[in-house]
């Protein structure tokens, strides 16, 4: 038994020595890069996964309103567009007189505060 386990070790000593003297002989030398392939395997793979997901059939449920905005947005536009008008300065034509009002309304006025003074002090 002695003998047999000597025999054992002395093998397994021999080829380790063996396999570290002849490790450098198996060495690979490093290759040149061969450009071996005439197209984008990244861009074809990317088309395949986008292709199988627009294959798929996707049935979404409507949403329901959320009111998340507390304000009125037109109400705000409006104002936006009123406030930018009043610091628009407009030039306009001036215009001939035209006497179109046939009355003198400072008469009528006067005459219609004398009937509403004469109604309310008749109550």
């Amino acid at each position: 038994m002695k003998t047999f386990t000597k025999t054992i070790a002395t093998l397994i000593t021999a080829i380790l020595f063996s396999t570290v003297s002849f490790a450098n002989i198996f060495e690979i030398a490093p290759e040149t890069y061969i450009d071996d392939i005439p197209f984008d395997t990244e861009t074809i793979a990317m088309n395949a996964l986008y292709e199988m997901a627009m294959a798929e059939v996707y049935d979404l449920e409507d949403e329901e309103y959320i009111d998340d905005i507390p304000f009125n947005t037109d109400s705000i536009y409006r104002d936006c567009i009123c406030k930018k008008a009043m610091k628009t300065e407009f030039e306009m034509e001036e215009e001939i007189y035209i006497d179109d009002i046939p009355f003198n309304t400072s008469a009528i006025a006067q005459e219609s505060i004398l009937k509403s003074d004469l109604f309310t002090a008749k109550k």
